[in-house]
């Protein structure tokens, strides 16, 4: 096993200044000055570009085929081949100084997205997106692909996933939830919450008590403010999470302390032996999306949840002490067309997707400049969800993906939302009581199912194989579908 062994010391070299540029990428999006950021993007070009040249290295080329000559004697070092060799043949094809330019490209892009949205201003922002979408496009033509350039992008987050199986998943998604819209329209929940200011520390207290609820390590991670709410493993043991908070509403940052709590219980869940190999993050980014949603939405909108949680929010927010968990479940599950993908409903979140896949393929393919973005936006909302955003911020600047470079990374929300729907069909029939369990608060059995089937395995399975593990098929809309047509069908009596 000389040969796997040269590896995993290789690859942990790699592991181990990820880790460093991990640290150095959360401490600017948290706690770093503003003045710090054009040194910050020289130090996280600087070591982005250090480990890439390890992974695209010919050391990495040699050690990889030694190791296949040798032959694995465990699933976990099959995977370890696959995903490095995978990871190697896609990037060896951009030059590390292309690359170190992406990173600082986007760094500074990031911060100036954040300034670009507090103005409501894209013709700020528009000249780093600009560059951003060039060197994407670069990256894409220099990795190869078949049919479409965005298949290049895609394949970074979805391994296996293709524009051409997308096109009609999320075509069929649109038209199905555009007719339950329709469908939804003929009813309305009562709304009995009051209105009111919610002071942002009983927030911050709430969310705190919420990721103990569903078991997230705070010895392991920690929670913190940023502009855009996001988790991030630093290394094994330092799973953190962060979370933004609005004065007017505590159920936004409640369903975001859940939501990035789900991604971490995926990173502080999988197997120790994994660490330092490049294996811990999740499957795709659809399956880390799947635990994210499971918590926010198939647990946490749940009427079981508010059975339980009820006195806890109350007891946090007296105004809301008047009001009964029903009244707060039909709050919390009303359908109605937003601006903020974020605070987006069950059933009208994935038509935010369905948009932002059709821009980023055509503005990757070409076929629409980086200018007309704000006009293209307005009117992609004005026909997906019947609203035109009122400015930049609620429109084109609400997410700070393009900023970050990841294009191709929407279309694993929607495969999130399926996969959670797949995943929980499984647990409802596997986990003893499980809505008996979530009704007293007793979710940690729940938590312990998810590590047995999912957490653990990092990425030793593609997702397909993953899902089939679990579930016994592959990925499909319709568990979905019925959970939304069940759920929204009795919030509103239909």
């Amino acid at each position: 096993m000389a040969a796997l062994d040269e590896l995993k010391a290789y690859v942990r070299e790699i592991a181990e200044i990820s880790s460093a540029a991990a640290l150095a990428a959360w401490d600017q999006r948290t706690h770093m000055p503003p003045g710090g950021a054009e040194a910050r993007a020289k130090v996280a070009g600087k070591l982005e570009r250090l480990a890439f040249e390890r992974r695209v290295s010919d050391r990495m080329g040699e050690l990889l085929a030694a190791a296949e000559r040798e032959g694995a004697s465990s699933e976990v070092d099959e995977a370890l081949i696959r995903v490095w060799k995978r990871d190697h043949t896609r990037h060896r094809a951009i030059p590390p100084s292309l690359y170190q330019k992406f990173v600082e490209t986007t760094t500074r892009a990031e911060s100036v997205w954040e300034k670009a949205k507090a103005a409501s201003d894209f013709g700020l922002f528009r000249p780093y997106l600009a560059e951003v979408v060039d060197l994407v496009r670069e990256m894409a033509r220099l990795i190869g692909y078949t049919d479409s350039p965005y298949d290049a992008l895609v394949e970074e987050y979805e391994p296996g996933m293709t524009t051409s199986a997308l096109r009609p998943l999320l075509g069929e998604l649109r038209r199905e939830l555009v007719a339950f819209l329709e469908e939804l329209a003929r009813g309305t929940p009562p709304d009995k919450l009051p209105r009111g200011r919610f002071p942002l520390d009983a927030q911050r207290a709430l969310c705190r008590q919420a990721l103990g609820w569903i078991g997230y390590d705070f010895q392991a991670g920690r929670l913190d403010d940023s502009v855009h709410p996001f988790t991030i493993g630093v290394g094994p043991g330092d799973v953190r999470v962060t979370n933004r908070y609005q004065e007017s509403d505590p159920f936004s940052s409640l369903f975001g302390a859940l939501h990035e709590g789900g991604h971490a219980l995926y990173g502080q869940g999988v197997d120790p032996q994994l660490g330092w190999t490049g294996l811990s993050g999740g499957a795709s980014f659809g399956i880390h999306e799947s635990q994210s949603r499971f918590w926010e939405n198939q647990i946490g909108r749940s009427r079981p949840f508010w059975q339980f949680a009820h006195p806890h929010l109350a007891h946090h927010f007296p105004t809301l002490a008047s009001t009964d968990p029903d009244d707060v479940w039909r709050h919390v599950n009303r359908v109605r067309a937003s601006f903020i993908r974020v605070e987006a409903d069950e059933v009208t979140y994935n038509l935010h997707i369905c948009l932002r896949f059709k821009i980023e393929l055509d503005m990757i393919e070409g076929k629409l400049a980086v200018d007309e973005l704000p006009a293209r936006w307005n009117r992609a909302m004005e026909d997906y969800l019947g609203i035109t955003p009122p400015d930049d911020a609620h429109g084109v600047l609400q997410d700070v993906h393009w900023s970050a470079g990841m294009i191709g990374y929407f279309p694993s929300y929607a495969l999130g939302n399926l996969y959670a729907a797949q995943i929980t069909a499984v647990a409802e029939r596997e986990v003893p009581g499980f809505w008996d369990k979530v009704q007293t608060g007793d979710l940690l059995p729940i938590r312990e199912w998810l590590r047995e089937k999912v957490h653990r395995h990092g990425q030793v399975y593609l997702p397909d194989e993953l899902v089939k593990r679990i579930t016994g098929s592959g990925l499909s809309p319709d568990p979905f579908l019925r959970y939304v047509r069940a759920k929204y069908g009795e919030v509103y009596g239909l």
